[in-house]
């Protein structure tokens, strides 16, 4: 990512308020959608349909929750945030977590296509900021990413298996992949972003949002088609896209999870 003449911040100091805006928002809607998705996979230790899915989804809690404290870390170090009040004391419509995680998940195939298609795309955005030339980044992505390998085999298995396993959950873990992928696309943004482009040109991101948006597309096609079928996925409409919470309307994560995150 970074070259012989890429500049290299220790620090924000020295970054255009352009850069310094968009990598706070990034690193805020990783953090977000981390803590939902620590939540969520908590929900769900009690509920798999298999005694060793319910263990992975603890520790799957777990490796979120302390990456959600790890990004928090360099959010009060770089920006001054204050990581007890991201969590207590922001409005509902102040989250910048991928939106399919604001309400309860309903059933299994629903976790799995979380577990799959979210989980990844988080993934997939942090890879983009591997060698970044925000160092405290670059020092903290490695050991995130070594962690999430097993949350990629997870997801891809239990898909596997929900699309075999029958018609009916072959249907249901394919419904739910498609609004999955979508939620996704709406967090992601559209294309042409300047606090992207940005990012891009200064050497904290090696790709643009929209890119690893299509990298993730293709990856994800790869497994339902070994299933027999193909992923339905449209471009979603940006009309209204806000880049602070990462969505097009103003809405936010459920008053209960909140309450229940908030202690």
């Amino acid at each position: 990512m970074t070259t012989d003449t890429t500049v290299v911040f220790d620090s924000t100091e020295g970054m255009s308020d352009l850069c310094k805006t968009a990598l706070r928002n990034t690193l805020i809607a990783c953090a977000d959608t981390k803590l939902f998705l620590g939540y969520h996979y908590g929900e769900w230790t009690f509920g798999p349909p298999e005694l060793e899915a319910a263990v992975a989804c603890c520790s799957l809690a777990q490796t979120e929750l302390g990456h959600v404290r790890l990004l928090h870390g360099i959010l009060k170090k770089q920006f001054g945030d204050d990581p007890d009040g991201l969590v207590a004391h922001r409005e509902a419509n102040g989250f910048a977590n991928v939106a399919f995680l604001d309400v309860p998940i309903p059933d299994w195939a629903s976790l799995v296509a979380v577990n799959y298609v979210v989980d990844l795309a988080v993934t997939r955005l942090l890879h983009a900021m591997r060698g970044s030339s925000f160092k405290p980044v670059r020092m903290s992505v490695d050991k995130m990413l070594e962690e999430e390998r097993y949350h990629v085999h997870h997801g891809q298995g239990w898909f596997r298996t929900l699309a075999k396993r029958s018609d009916e959950s072959k249907t249901a873990i394919g419904n739910q992949l498609t609004k999955v992928l979508e939620s996704v696309a709406v967090w992601f943004g559209p294309a042409n972003l300047a606090e992207d482009a940005e990012l891009l040109e200064t050497g904290v991101k090696s790709k643009t949002n929209d890119v690893v948006m299509a990298d993730l597309v293709a990856d994800i096609s790869t497994t339902p088609s070994e299933a027999g079928f193909t992923v339905d996925f449209r471009t979603p409409d940006f009309d209204g896209w806000s880049a602070t919470n990462r969505r097009t309307d103003t809405g936010g994560p459920d008053e209960d999870i909140l309450y229940h995150l908030r202690g």
